[in-house]
């Protein structure tokens, strides 16, 4: 995947998948979509890891979302980088 990062590269474009579960719904509702997080770790603030593509099956269809391993070892977890970008529907809330 082509490098990501906006022109300042302080900020990285990555596909996550929504779970309305994770917010207080009823978790019959979940899709793709595109958000804009800091280029580096919330924890430690070193760069994150560069995002690759990873098709999945659920329940019979296909998606495609980004995940990456950040060389700092900490984890994103794709709920907390909803919360990160204010993707409507996500609550702040303390990191787990």
């Amino acid at each position: 995947m082509k490098e990501n990062l906006s022109k300042s590269n302080l900020q990285r474009h990555v596909r996550v998948m929504y779970r309305n579960n994770w917010f207080g719904g009823d978790g019959w509702t979940y899709y793709p979509v595109t958000v804009t997080i800091s280029a580096f770790c919330p924890v430690c603030r070193q760069p994150r890891g560069e995002p690759h593509p990873y098709h999945f099956c659920e329940d019979g269809e296909w998606f495609t979302v980004d995940c990456w391993e950040n060389p700092c070892g900490h984890a994103d977890l794709y709920k907390n980088c909803l919360i990160e970008s204010g993707y409507a529907g996500a609550k702040p809330q303390e990191r787990k």
